[in-house]
């Protein structure tokens, strides 16, 4: 995989394993639970296998579910990242037809990601317009004190998803220089 595939399809490469970072706007592991809860299936159990130095581990993970397990191929620097490489592998295969990317999950991601930096829970502020029969709703949502609005959407659960997909975009991610990563909310460019 070269570096450009790579990037497009979300994954970063850092020293010390082969891919350590997957873009967390899957939440692969939240998808695979709600397959299974939805077709009253047992839930997903994980397991992983370590390696690497003290100072350098690697993870590896395999999940079970509907008696089938599922493993990743590649080594992740952390648990976290291992499980939802191992829950993507079993998703895309048990629900091909669902894998495309779940508008649904901005919010949760922003709410997240608002909790993690210490901003307010973000605020939706959705205006109706048009005709009755045919309202077109546009969300904006705030978040630490900057609002970002979404696109028009036909009815105000979308535009609230898209205004938090436009927010979530918006922040730009920065490494710091010991390999953790944060979300720069003054909009500076990436470090």
């Amino acid at each position: 995989m070269n570096l450009s595939t790579a990037a497009a399809s979300g994954i970063i490469f850092r020293l010390g394993c082969e891919k350590s970072y997957i873009d967390m706007v899957h939440l692969y592991k939240n998808r695979l639970q709600t397959y299974a809860q939805k077709r009253n299936l047992g839930l997903p159990i994980y397991s992983c296998e370590i390696n690497g130095p003290s100072h350098a581990r690697c993870f590896k993970s395999r999940v079970k579910i509907d008696d089938k397990t599922y493993e990743t191929l590649d080594s992740f620097t952390t648990l976290k990242e291992a499980e939802h490489a191992a829950a993507k592998v079993a998703f895309e295969s048990l629900s091909p037809d669902e894998t495309q990317e779940d508008e649904g999950l901005y919010k949760s991601l922003l709410q997240e990601l608002a909790q993690k930096e210490g901003f307010p829970v973000p605020v939706y502020d959705t205006a109706k317009s048009g005709p009755f029969h045919i309202p077109t709703f546009v969300s904006t949502v705030d978040i630490g004190g900057k609002p970002f609005q979404g696109q028009k959407a036909r009815t105000k659960k979308e535009a609230e998803m898209n205004a938090a997909k436009a927010a979530y975009s918006s922040f730009p991610e920065r490494k710091e220089s010991n390999g953790t990563c944060h979300f720069d909310f003054s909009f500076s460019s990436l470090c």
